[in-house]
């Protein structure tokens, strides 16, 4: 067992800090301040890695243990340089709109900071996974926190918002397990869901689950209907991250697995999502610019920016790769600010 927990110690540390804010009794004030910390404590975890990264080697930081050997699922999480970047984007903007809610003031102090935790727990978990079960672990867990946080601590209109972003994910979630279960599987040579050893798949209809599911939550055209009312109706915040960080596991997940996994699929079909990537750039920007309120210009414009990235990713090029991941970095860093201010 190859085993250096510093990638497992910035996954399981906000969730540690979600358990005990669920446990103590502890007043609004210190549960603010304890979550505050937490992110704090991740963040310069992160700045830790990004100082010891070695950009000459690849994957680091690495925990590798069996976890379902019957099934070949392993505990597997590393960091290379593109995972780095969401690591670090993630920790960063959690640290602070948790600084913000924490001046702003949130009713059932507790567990809304907690869910906050435990969603930078998923997503820290989804960026360092090397294992596709435990990728689909992550991206599921995000899900149930984001839920929660627009559906309680939401705005007027938060039931109908919170409804059909269950529905949109859902239907792209159910997707994608079947695909994953039909992958590792029917994995040559034994049930395997190790990324290394599941690239060059040749199906199509395992390709189209994955995608679907990433693109709905990048999210692309024409799978972006859930993202208006999601983003008017969620607390500040939160907006900012589902928009910051939440949304690049599509594209994290285009970039990670569809294009290593599926190389055949990707270039049969890349002039369709090249299409769509021009089209949504095109009409989440113009419709930005009609928006009467300033959520709704972020939220059409996160939806031109993210359909500019699937259209730098299915360029299928390595210069294509690297501008997405940098765009990645920048619509993140700039529409968690935008909903702050």
């Amino acid at each position: 067992m190859n085993l250096n927990i510093d990638a497992s110690v910035l996954i399981f540390t906000p969730v540690v800090g979600a358990i005990v804010l669920a446990v103590l009794p502890l007043s609004r004030r210190s549960a603010a301040y304890l979550a505050t910390l937490v992110t704090l404590a991740v963040a310069g975890g992160a700045a830790g890695l990004v100082y010891r990264f070695d950009t000459g080697k690849g994957f680091q930081f690495a925990d590798d243990a069996s976890w379902i050997p019957d099934l070949g699922i392993r505990y597997h999480v590393a960091i290379d340089g593109l995972s780095l970047a969401m690591v670090a984007m993630t920790a960063l903007v959690l640290a602070c709109c948790t600084g913000y809610a924490m001046w702003e003031g949130r009713y059932r102090t507790r567990a809304y900071y907690a869910l906050l935790l435990l969603l930078e727990g998923a997503l820290l978990l989804l960026f360092c996974a090397r294992d596709l079960v435990l990728f689909y672990v992550g991206f599921e867990a995000m899900l149930i926190p984001l839920y929660l946080l627009v559906g309680v601590w939401g705005g007027e209109r938060r039931g109908a918002a919170t409804l059909k972003f269950v529905a949109y994910t859902f239907v792209g979630t159910l997707l994608m397990l079947v695909g994953l279960l039909a992958l590792g599987l029917g994995a040559p040579g034994g049930p395997t869901f190790d990324l290394d050893a599941l690239q060059g798949n040749g199906s199509t209809w395992i390709f189209l689950s994955f995608v679907l599911a990433f693109a709905i939550k990048s999210p692309v055209f024409p799978f972006h209907g859930w993202v208006p009312d999601a983003y008017r109706q969620a607390p500040p915040e939160v907006a900012g991250v589902l928009s910051g960080v939440a949304s690049k596991a599509g594209a994290y997940g285009l970039l990670r697995i569809v294009l290593p996994t599926f190389p055949g699929p990707a270039a049969d079909w890349r002039w369709l999502f090249l299409g769509l990537g021009v089209a949504g750039f095109l009409y989440g920007s113009f419709l930005a610019f009609r928006q009467p309120d300033a959520r709704g210009v972020v939220a059409y414009s996160s939806v031109g920016q993210m359909s500019f990235i699937v259209l730098g990713i299915f360029l299928l090029s390595d210069r294509g790769a690297t501008g997405a991941a940098f765009q990645m970095v920048n619509h993140g860093l700039l529409s968690a600010a935008a909903f702050l201010l």
